[in-house]
This record gives C-alpha cells, structure tokens and sequence, in this order.
C-alpha cells in the first residue's frame, strides 16, 4: 500500500478530523491520552488567573444584602 504523502492542506484535514471527533455526534475519535493533553493545555496559568481576578467583574444577579441598605 503506498503512502500518502503530506500535500498542501493535509494538516487541515487532520485538523479538521480532530476538531470532528471532538465536537461531533457519537464517540469521540480523539485518544484518552490525546484528550488528556488538550485539558491540560488549556489549563489558567497562574498569571492567567491573576490578571481575572484583578479584572473580572463578577455580577450577583438576584441577589440581597442580609443588612438593609441605607435609604437615600
């Protein structure tokens, strides 16, 4: 069986393939160990989290202070 030789826009289809198996219907065709290495690649870094908790915003949606707020 010969070979496939790597011609222009084969990465593209591996690619592709991968980013299929990910988020496509069914099983997934992306290896445990493959999948294992994708979680930890896209892990915060430590100045990753420290540039959110200095600009993140966080929003409390319906929620009350136990005190009563000062009246105006």
């Amino acid at each position: 069986m010969p070979k496939r030789s790597g011609g222009p826009g084969s990465d593209d289809r591996e690619a592709e393939r991968g980013l299929r198996g990910l988020v496509g219907s069914g099983s997934s065709q992306v290896s445990v160990g493959a999948a294992l290495r994708a979680r930890d690649a896209s892990r915060p870094s430590d100045a990753d989290l420290a540039e959110a908790e200095r600009d993140l915003p966080i929003v409390r949606r319906n929620w009350l202070p136990r005190e009563e707020l000062p009246r105006r």
